[in-house]
C-alpha cells in the first residue's frame, strides 16, 4: 500500500494503488437507483472499475469509492447487481474503508498543517471551549435525525459497524459521528425518489426573510419532512431526478458537515415553517384515489433510540 500522493485525493491514491499492483483501476460515476447501492465495482481482463451515483455528496462519495477499493484490496469478488451480497464482507470492507478515509485525511492534514503562535493557543481557549459544547450539542441534533430517519426507513440497507473513540477520519469529531453522518447520507439518498423541487421553492419563499443558511437548511428539512410522509403513506415516487443542491459536505471537515445536518435536523423537528410546508404538501394520493392527510411517522420511535 503507498502511501497517499499529492494532491492527497482518493482518485490520485488510487492511481498509486493501481501502478503498485499493476493493474489499472478506473472510476467512474452512473445515475444509480436510490434503490441499489451507493456504488459498485466489478473486474474484467484489463482492469478493475469502481463506479458511483453520480449524485452522491461528495463525502459519500469517497467513502463509497474507498469501501470499494476495501473489497479490491481484501480479494473480494466483485458483483454488479449485487445479487448475493455477504454481510460479514460488507462490513469487513467498511471498517477497511474508515481506515483508509483516516490515512487519506492525515496525509492531506499534515501537508496542510499551519503552525499557529503560542499566545494564540492561548487565548483561544475560550472558544475551543465554546467549539466543544457546540460540537456536543450537534453531536444530539444529529443522532436525533439518525433516530427518526432510522425509524421512517427502516428498510435502508445500512452497514452497521461497531463504533469507537477513534479520532474521526475527517477533521473533528469522533469516529462514531463521521459514521453517523456517512448512514444519515445513506438514508436520505433512499429518500430520493419522494424529493421535490416543488416543496423546496415554497419553502424557500416562505423563509426568505432568514438567513442564508437558515433558509436552505429550512428548505431541506421541508423536502426531507415531505418525503418521509409521502413514503410513509405509500405514495408513489415523484417519478423526477430532483437533487438537493450540497451545502458544505466537503470531506476534510466533518465538523462543517455535522453542523448543516444538526441545522437540519433543529429544522426538520421545530421550525414552524417546516411544519407549515408539511401541512400544505404532507397528503398522500394511494392507487389514484382521493388527497387525505397521513399520521407522523413516530409510531416505532423508541426502539431506535435502544439501537442508537
Amino acid at each position: 500500500m503507498p502511501d497517499p500522493p499529492q494532491p492527497y485525493t482518493v482518485e490520485a491514491w488510487c492511481e498509486a494503488i493501481a501502478a503498485a499492483r499493476g493493474r489499472p483501476i478506473r472510476i467512474s460515476s452512473a445515475e444509480l437507483q436510490a434503490d441499489w447501492p451507493p456504488g459498485f465495482f466489478f473486474n474484467s481482463a484489463e482492469a478493475d472499475y469502481i463506479v458511483t451515483d453520480v449524485r452522491l455528496p461528495s463525502l459519500t462519495r469517497i467513502q463509497t469509492i474507498l469501501h470499494e477499493l476495501a473489497h479490491l484490496l481484501l480479494g473480494h469478488r466483485g458483483n454488479a447487481l449485487h445479487g448475493d451480497i455477504d454481510p460479514s464482507a460488507e462490513a469487513d470492507a467498511e471498517i477497511a474503508a474508515d481506515i483508509l478515509s483516516r490515512q487519506l485525511a492525515r496525509a492531506a492534514n499534515a501537508a496542510h498543517r499551519v503552525s499557529t503562535p503560542q499566545e494564540a493557543k492561548l487565548t483561544d481557549l475560550n472558544w475551543r471551549t465554546r467549539d466543544w459544547m457546540n460540537d456536543r450539542w450537534d453531536d444530539w441534533q444529529l443522532e436525533l435525525l439518525w433516530v427518526k430517519l432510522r425509524t421512517a426507513v427502516p428498510d435502508a440497507p445500512l452497514i452497521l459497524v461497531p463504533h469507537d473513540d477513534e479520532p474521526a477520519p475527517a477533521l473533528g469529531g469522533s469516529r462514531r459521528t463521521y459514521r453517523r453522518v456517512v448512514e444519515v447520507h445513506e438514508q436520505l439518498r433512499r429518500l430520493r425518489p419522494w424529493y421535490s423541487e416543488d416543496v423546496r421553492l415554497s419553502a424557500l419563499r416562505r423563509a426568505e426573510r432568514c438567513g442564508p443558511s437558515e433558509a436552505a437548511a429550512v428548505a431541506e428539512a421541508a423536502v426531507i419532512a415531505v418525503a418521509l410522509r409521502r413514503r410513509k403513506a405509500g405514495a408513489p415516487p415523484a417519478g423526477g431526478s430532483f437533487v438537493l443542491p450540497q451545502r458544505g459536505s466537503g470531506h476534510l471537515d466533518i465538523r462543517e458537515e455535522t453542523r448543516r445536518l444538526a441545522q437540519v435536523s433543529r429544522a426538520l423537528h421545530q421550525s414552524p415553517l417546516v411544519h407549515a410546508e408539511l401541512a400544505r404538501w404532507g397528503t398522500a394520493t394511494r392507487d389514484g384515489g382521493l388527497r387525505r392527510h397521513v399520521a407522523s411517522p413516530d409510531k416505532d420511535r423508541q426502539r431506535w433510540w435502544f439501537a442508537a
